[in-house]
């Protein structure tokens, strides 16, 4: 299958490409990068966007997997373009660009933030705002052209080589440091996925929406095997490498404006996916890869 990725040198996309590659796809990728992937077929997409229909002319993919994003967990005024730009204006380059190249099918990523105190819609901030923006917007294309598209609902991702200034991160930073590490009061629920069982989901999630009708969309999600609250999840980090544990202060900041408690799990799980990595396996890799001698 010929499969064109978006935000294929961010997190999840750098694990999706490869994953692809190996299971036998032909893979076109938009790239902002000076080092995109290797063995795939990569075009210049600007900021914001354009670029997309001269790569999706070339490449003529029939699947878009559509990663890119900007994520801001809590924004200030001066992103609010940003955001916008990134989540919105970026991809409706992209489905037009679609349309023009007659690729009819799309896998793009949701947030379960989109979701609120398990709202059927209620964003927890402005960037799942913009996520949904981008699923209203794609509505228009659903219905007048008969787009088949495939939303899938993410959690809190991990795993090795990540970039992203997040949770993980922060505990890899104080990981065997006698620093204290403010937190909350860590009641927070969450799900954590292991990026490899994300990259599974999403090419499963290509061959299912080839086979859509005409007009359908359907939302999924990928969760873990269960939730965990913030505290165990420190419990288990610490536990993947004792002798360098992360020393918390439980109660030292307040919870964030309109904190998640408990995650989202009102739709069903994509058909035929189960993460195969549970978390005490999953950390227990990432810390024997990434903690100081």
């Amino acid at each position: 299958m010929k499969i064109f990725v978006t935000g294929a040198t961010g997190f999840i996309g750098s694990h999706l490409v490869p994953h692809l590659l190996g299971l036998g796809h032909e893979v076109g990728c938009a790239s902002r990068s000076a080092e995109p992937p290797r063995n795939t077929r990569t075009w210049s997409v600007g900021p914001d966007g354009l670029g997309f229909r001269a790569a999706l002319a070339e490449f003529r993919p029939e699947v878009v997997v559509h990663l890119a994003a900007l994520y801001i967990a809590e924004h200030r005024y001066e992103e609010v373009g940003s955001l916008v730009t990134a989540n919105l204006q970026y991809g409706a380059y992209l489905l037009d660009a679609m349309r023009d190249s007659g690729c009819g099918a799309m896998v793009y990523a949701g947030t379960a933030w989109q979701h609120y105190e398990n709202a059927d819609y209620r964003p927890a901030n402005l960037y799942a705002a913009t996520k949904q923006a981008f699923s209203t917007l794609a509505e228009y294309y659903l219905d007048a052209l008969g787009m088949k598209l495939l939303e899938l609902h993410l959690y809190d991702s991990y795993g090795e080589g990540d970039p992203r200034k997040k949770l993980i991160d922060l505990l890899k930073f104080y990981a065997g440091s006698t620093d204290t590490l403010a937190m909350s009061q860590g009641n927070q629920r969450l799900h954590l996925v292991h990026i490899d069982d994300l990259a599974r989901g999403f090419a499963l999630a290509c061959e299912q929406v080839r086979h859509f009708g005409a007009g359908e969309r359907r939302v999924y999600r990928l969760p873990s095997k269960g939730a965990v609250s913030l505290r165990a999840l420190v419990d288990a980090f610490n536990a993947a490498d004792p002798a360098h544990p992360v020393r918390v202060a439980w109660g030292a900041r307040p919870y964030r404006e309109r904190e998640v408690f408990e995650p989202w799990e009102n739709t069903a799980i994509l058909p035929g996916w189960w993460p195969e990595i549970d978390l005490a396996t999953g950390l227990s890799r990432l810390r024997r890869q990434e903690s100081p001698p």
